[in-house]
């Protein structure tokens, strides 16, 4: 479920509260996804090429999965749930974002993790410290799901394909296996009949525990786990970043926000840090006196996202604004200061509005700038109010520098 930006500054600064005491990109334009048509048929050869064809034309997609681990066979149940949050901006370039939570008995653990492929490189992200390690991908093969590699590898001669109806459209369904893959020893998937698109993979099959980065007890035997996948945003550009903080400097006074997939850009105080990141479109960082910085990137559907008092309304960098600010009227903890237009150094028009929460005890910032018709990017920079002077030109020095990264 997509957070609105007011949720995200929310939920986020209770936790923040709570603990004080390079512009390399790999980018394909993605092209406008159109039909292809093929006669519809249930064989096995002609419909897996179909849709092999459709997504190497597709090129860049999102992907929302869910990794699931039940083990019942032992004296200790255990269990696993990983969230994945990824997205392909074409052969060989990727990132994907996972969050894990497991269950030994009565011990709990969770991590997460961040990974990137661009340019034949791999980008690792350690959990604990934020540093990124960097190693060769360039014999890196193509994922299962990331890359929906699982179509490509299906025993075509096995496989079965039915016609069904999936959330309200006709789908191929196809059920195979790959041969050799543990993981995959059961393979589901469904491409639309009408663009030969994938909408979902399901993998069943069996993996050790030793594969789950010591969240379960570490035996020889092998647990069954399940992926499910689905796939959206086709036909939107999508460009995985070199993350900026892999080659920054020690001790550096800036660090640089960039973000996973999409051309926004901006300069930030380098003594603030970065929560692990477990979503595409946006992140959270925090600093030492109680200052944090939410930001969120939103694809916007006006028919659903320009409702009420602006229902009809055409986007524009005030709609969007106010759209924001009809959330702060909405809620019992803000008080809107001010909604001013914002001039970035880079000639951007954006919006600033100034409010506060709990009765003035904290201030915020909050930047609001829509790129297109169809997509938003917030960004909300504040603290408790006895230091906000202290902060109020960080904030601005780095909503100034927001920029496009073309």
């Amino acid at each position: 479920m997509k957070l609105s930006i007011l949720s995200v500054v929310t939920t986020t600064l209770l936790i923040a509260l709570a603990a004080c005491g390079g512009d390399d990109t790999s980018s394909t334009p993605t092209p406008v996804v159109e039909p292809t048509p093929v006669e519809v048929s249930n064989d096995p050869t002609v419909v897996l090429p179909a849709i092999s064809g459709a997504m190497a034309s597709a090129g860049s997609w999102q992907i929302q999965a869910q990794l699931t681990v039940e083990d019942g066979s032992g004296d200790t149940r255990q269990s696993l749930t990983t969230v994945i949050n990824g997205a392909r901006s074409g052969p060989g370039s990727n990132i994907v974002l996972t969050s894990s939570s497991a269950i030994t008995g009565s011990i709990t653990g969770s991590t997460s993790s961040e990974n990137r492929i661009v340019a034949s490189t791999r980008y690792r992200r350690d959990p604990n410290s934020g540093d990124w390690s960097v190693s060769d991908a360039s014999d890196a093969t193509p994922g299962l799901t990331i890359d929906a590699a699982a179509v490509d590898q299906i025993e075509a001669s096995s496989a079965e394909i039915t016609i069904e109806n999936f959330e309200g459209e006709q789908v191929y369904h196809v059920t195979g296996s790959i041969p050799g893959v543990d993981a995959a020893a059961k393979v589901e998937v469904f491409a639309g009949v009408n663009d030969n698109l994938v909408r979902m993979i399901r993998l069943e099959g069996t993996a050790l525990p030793a594969n789950f980065g010591g969240l379960l007890a570490i035996s020889e035997t092998p647990l069954p786990q399940m992926v499910e996948a689905r796939y959206l945003e086709y036909g939107r550009q999508i460009s995985v970043h070199v993350p900026p903080g892999a080659d920054q400097a020690e001790n550096a006074e800036v660090q640089t926000y960039l973000s996973t997939i999409n051309p926004f850009t901006m300069d930030l105080p380098a003594l603030l840090s970065a929560s692990p990141r477990t979503e595409l479109g946006g992140e959270a960082y925090a600093g030492g006196g109680g200052e944090a910085l939410f930001v969120i990137e939103e694809h916007l559907d006006v028919e659903t996202t320009y409702v009420g008092d602006l229902e009809g309304v055409e986007p524009s960098p005030q709609s969007y604004a106010r759209r924001f600010e009809i959330e702060l009227e909405n809620s019992d903890i803000y008080s809107i200061v001010s909604n001013e237009p914002f001039t970035t150094d880079s000639g951007l028009e954006a919006h600033l509005i100034q409010f506060t929460e709990a009765d003035g005890a904290i201030n915020w910032l909050h930047l609001s700038y829509l790129h297109g018709e169809d997509f938003g990017f917030g960004a909300s920079y504040g603290g408790f109010h006895a230091r906000f002077e202290e902060i109020e030109d960080d904030i601005l020095s780095t909503f100034k520098s927001f920029d496009i990264v073309e």
